[in-house]
């Protein structure tokens, strides 16, 4: 499965703030941190505050914080705030359509592979990102 750029910026940003749930997180900080384009990284923090994943605070020490507890907010989650739920039907050979009465090779196999991904997406949460203790390299530096 293929993430949009908004879907894994989302995923990155919030994977992130997650290691520190607590903190207080600034555009500029996250930037430094993940080197996600400025315009497109303030964008995200509006779009993620208006889906109700981030809290903003107000004021010279304000910033970011995550909405929610992290056991509560999953992988899942992350991707259908982004829209990208719409790509899970996507077959394997890129047809528009899957024909059931003509299936192509890959359609049985594909599927599998599909509902595994999805499966993992729901019960995977940001708070198992942070107990595995090793934590995916989301800076660049």
């Amino acid at each position: 499965m293929n993430f949009s750029k908004t879907t894994e910026y989302a995923l990155r940003i919030l994977s992130y703030m997650s290691l520190d749930e607590n903190k207080l997180y600034t555009a500029n900080n996250l930037f430094e941190k993940l080197q996600i384009p400025f315009r497109y990284l303030r964008k995200q923090m509006n779009f993620l505050l208006k889906q109700g994943l981030l809290i903003s605070i107000q004021g010279k020490q304000g910033g970011y914080q995550i909405a929610k507890p992290l056991n509560e907010i999953s992988l899942m989650d992350i991707v259908e705030a982004t829209g990208d739920v719409k790509n899970e039907n996507l077959c394997f050979f890129g047809f528009q359509e899957c024909p059931l009465t003509n299936r192509c090779a890959m359609h049985d196999k594909w599927g599998e592979i599909r509902n595994k991904t999805l499966d993992i997406l729901k019960t995977t949460t940001l708070l198992d990102l942070k107990q595995e203790n090793n934590p995916v390299n989301l800076s660049l530096k």
